[in-house]
């Protein structure tokens, strides 16, 4: 199971840095995943969660680094708790990265394969 994890945490930020919403997210998120970003309302579903993620990207993200902290399982769900480092580059703007944490619960599918239902990360940076 925490291997799965590595390999779809690989998977997600190769896809972030391709600029590729949709092959990230069917990759990684299950069809009644829930992202809950910071300081907006929860987006369910992957199509919302792809609009939400390709507006990021076109809002000049140029990079993800994610760090396990810890994962954890429970019959067919399973837990990553860890850290990530976002580079974002908005164009005509100065290049600035954010650091934060992140929690994502993950479901097994019916063919054994692991996908998050919930997602959700808050930067580290002070509240402006």
């Amino acid at each position: 199971m925490a291997e799965a994890i590595h390999r779809l945490d690989a998977a997600f930020t190769k896809a972030v840095s391709a600029k590729d919403s949709q092959g990230l997210v069917s990759a990684f998120y299950a069809l009644d995943a829930v992202l809950m970003p910071p300081n907006q309302p929860a987006i369910v579903g992957r199509e919302g969660i792809r609009a939400a993620l390709q507006g990021m990207m076109d809002a000049g993200v140029t990079g993800l680094k994610l760090e396990t902290i810890e994962v954890g399982s429970a019959g067919d769900l399973a837990w990553e708790r860890g850290k990530y480092t976002l580079s974002i580059s908005p164009p005509g703007g100065t290049p600035i990265q954010d650091v934060g944490k992140s929690l994502v619960v993950f479901r097994r599918q019916p063919n054994g394969s692991w996908r998050a239902i919930v997602d959700m990360y808050s930067s580290d940076q002070p509240a402006q």
